[in-house]
């Protein structure tokens, strides 16, 4: 476990690193520095929070599944083994003792019921007859009695000049005047042909239940009963929640030297090496939940500092630790950061006066 060096100790680490470096700051004089902890601190709470409800459930056909469930008469009674983790998810379903029961489906019989469709007719009316496709019903139902069954020679004579040859388009008796090769080939003669939705019939059949009157119940997924019972379900549910300072982004610490400590009872104190601060942002988390029956607290802290020299404003240095002794690094402070990138800006304003000017 990494201890927190003192502020001397801080001091003086930060003195050599600047020494080594050809510097020769004296770090260690009355307010020659400005000193300030920054630790860093990561608590995660794992929680596995028990839930139980109780339902109504109601399935269609007869169910043999809750029937090899386990029973129960209290459910808040009922026992259930703890998860060996906090972080393992759990469910039981159990039957509440007696509640397990058949119902007949009261909207059919034996899982089927007269079709919504057709109203258990087993289809819908349709005219026995549709007009000829081919002719239309027209002058060409037959050249010779236009369909009526009186033949009228004059008016066929007069329009035979103007009709094709007999012998060029298909034709065929008529049914009502009895002429040979005159009547449309597809009523031969008369002017209609059976429908082909009924066949003549007058009724078409149902396109639900395709003329059979009677359809498949899909309330009780045609089996004409339900199964019904009192279902109880206990579950363990994982539930995390983290809290944590970390290192600035341009900061790049050890993982290896942080401060660890695993809490798994209710009420465990939190360990010394946290500091006041860090207790305040641990101690909302640690607050027990409703249903909570196990939990595991996972603490991590680096005792770490910033110093930031007054004889030299472009540089702060952080220190924490290390398993070889204090680690110190040096990284530009945020003044000497802002005036780098104003000069970068106004190199970029210069370069783009100039390129203007030289284009014009």
């Amino acid at each position: 476990m990494a201890t927190a060096p003192s502020r001397e100790e801080i001091l003086k680490a930060v003195e050599r690193h600047i020494a080594r470096r050809g510097g020769g700051v004296h770090v260690t004089a009355a307010g020659a520095a400005d000193f300030s902890w920054q630790s860093l601190f990561d608590c995660q709470v794992l929680r596995s929070i028990e839930r139980r409800e109780e339902t109504s459930r109601k399935d269609k056909g007869r169910r043999a599944g809750p029937a090899r469930l386990p029973t129960y008469t209290d459910l808040d009674a009922y026992t259930v083994p703890p998860p060996a983790h906090p972080g393992l998810a759990k469910r039981y379903e159990l039957v509440r003792e007696g509640s397990l029961d058949e119902l007949e489906c009261p909207d059919c019989e034996d899982g089927r019921k007269d079709c919504g469709t057709c109203e258990g007719r087993g289809g819908r009316d349709c005219p026995r007859h549709v007009e000829c496709a081919v002719c239309h019903g027209g002058p060409d139902t037959c050249w010779e009695c236009d369909g009526t069954g009186h033949p009228r020679s004059r008016r066929a004579r007069a329009a035979a000049a103007s009709r094709p040859d007999a012998a060029e388009v298909e034709r065929a008796t008529c049914t009502r005047c009895r002429r040979p090769d005159v009547a449309c080939p597809n009523c031969l003669g008369r002017r209609q042909t059976t429908c082909p939705a009924c066949s003549g019939t007058g009724l078409a059949p149902c396109a639900d239940c395709k003329g059979a009157r009677r359809v498949r119940d899909e309330a009780c997924g045609g089996t004409g009963r339900f199964t019904v019972w009192t279902q109880g379900v206990i579950t363990h549910t994982p539930d995390r929640e983290e809290t944590k300072v970390s290192a600035p982004a341009f900061l790049r610490v050890r993982t290896d030297q942080w401060n660890h400590r695993t809490l798994c009872d209710v009420g465990a104190e939190l360990p010394d090496f946290l500091d006041d601060e860090h207790r305040k942002l641990a101690a909302p988390l640690l607050a027990v939940k409703d249903g909570e029956i196990l939990r595991r607290v996972t603490l991590r802290h680096l005792p770490l500092a910033r110093v930031a020299l007054r004889a030299d404003p472009d540089r702060v240095y952080y220190a924490y630790p290390g398993p070889g002794g204090i680690v110190v690094h040096r990284r530009p402070s945020k003044e000497r950061v802002t005036a780098l990138v104003w000069a970068a800006l106004t190199v970029v304003a210069l370069v783009t006066v100039v390129a203007l000017t030289v284009l014009r």
